[in-house]
């Protein structure tokens, strides 16, 4: 059973772990959509995230564009947070099964912030022109890579853009095709 002081303290670590993962996903998200270092907000991410990635980066571990130190980072982050979510008590995971877990919660959690920039990218165009926030600008920066070849497949539509609705759907289908079966192994380990 819970002590008193138990609940602050798990929901203090959780909010910690969340923030950090949170400021990591950004980054990677920012390196692999190749965000403009010009923008304050993306400053803030790098100047954040930077102490902790430059041990990583002893050993440069990259896929193309994808650090793969970031993602063992995240990895681990989510799996922390599986580990101390009051939530999970309950299930007995092996190292190996957490690590997995940790793995797909934390794909999931790049899509759900992925499908919310989408989301505010399209609030932001039809703001943009009364407020020109750097935000909107990260966004549209994070979200064009993505619309690009979505936009190239699709005919002229005399000025409607319905790429972002489109987007939505792929990032909803990729969480319902890779997630189970990454959720799946789990039982095997």
């Amino acid at each position: 059973m819970e002590s008193y002081a138990s609940k602050p303290i798990i929901f203090l670590l959780m909010t910690i772990v969340s923030f950090a993962q949170f400021l990591f996903i950004l980054r990677f998200l920012f390196e692999v959509a190749r965000v403009s270092y010009n923008n304050p907000i993306s400053q803030l991410v790098v100047k954040a995230t930077s102490p902790i990635l430059i041990p990583f980066r002893i050993i440069p571990l990259y896929i193309g564009r994808l650090d793969i130190s970031i993602i063992i980072l995240i990895t681990a982050l989510t799996a922390l947070k599986l580990y101390i979510n009051p939530n999970f008590s309950g299930f007995e995971y092996s190292f190996n099964a957490l690590i997995i877990a940790g793995f797909g919660f934390a794909i999931k959690e790049v899509l759900d912030i992925l499908w919310w920039a989408v989301i505010i990218g399209v609030v932001g165009s039809w703001l943009s022109t009364y407020n020109p926030h750097p935000l909107f600008n990260l966004v549209d920066e994070v979200c064009n890579p993505m619309y690009k070849p979505i936009r190239n497949m699709l005919p002229d539509m005399s000025g409607i853009d319905i790429s972002p609705i489109i987007l939505l759907v792929a990032l909803n289908l990729l969480q319902m095709i890779i997630l189970p079966p990454i959720f799946n192994l789990t039982r095997y380990f």
